[in-house]
């Protein structure tokens, strides 16, 4: 897995690792800084990585297709809205899912759609 990409590639390529979506409000361009705004960017902790990772980890296992799961750090920084679609088994004989991201933070958000499969040991991976 990545530790931190660039959130331009996460939206260019919408096949994302899963520290990559966590990381997304990581980069070198924070939200809040690539709109030529004034709006100061957003500095965001590994926790807030962290946070995000399992809230989609959560979604992916827990949610049916369909269902949002909505979640907010304590801090008011960083939010977030998960969504898996829908269900499939792949060509490998993995179970997958398509699955929404969208993260904000502040008045700045990032939409992402991937597909994640689960892998043997039950962590849910972006296949790229």
């Amino acid at each position: 897995m990545r530790s931190s990409v660039d959130i331009e590639t996460i939206f260019a390529t919408m096949a994302v690792g899963l520290v990559a979506v966590a990381s997304i409000l990581m980069t070198s361009a924070p939200l809040g800084a690539q709109d030529g705004s004034r709006s100061r960017p957003v500095s965001l902790g590994a926790d807030d990585r962290a946070a995000a990772l399992e809230s989609v980890q959560f979604a992916l296992a827990e949610l049916g297709d369909g269902a949002s799961y909505v979640w907010h750090r304590g801090h008011g920084k960083l939010s977030g809205v998960v969504q898996p679609t829908q269900s499939f088994v792949d060509g490998k004989g993995r179970v997958c899912r398509h699955v929404v991201v969208l993260l904000s933070a502040g008045e700045k958000s990032r939409k992402t759609e991937a597909i994640a499969c689960r892998l043997e040991n039950g962590v849910w991976r972006f296949d790229s």
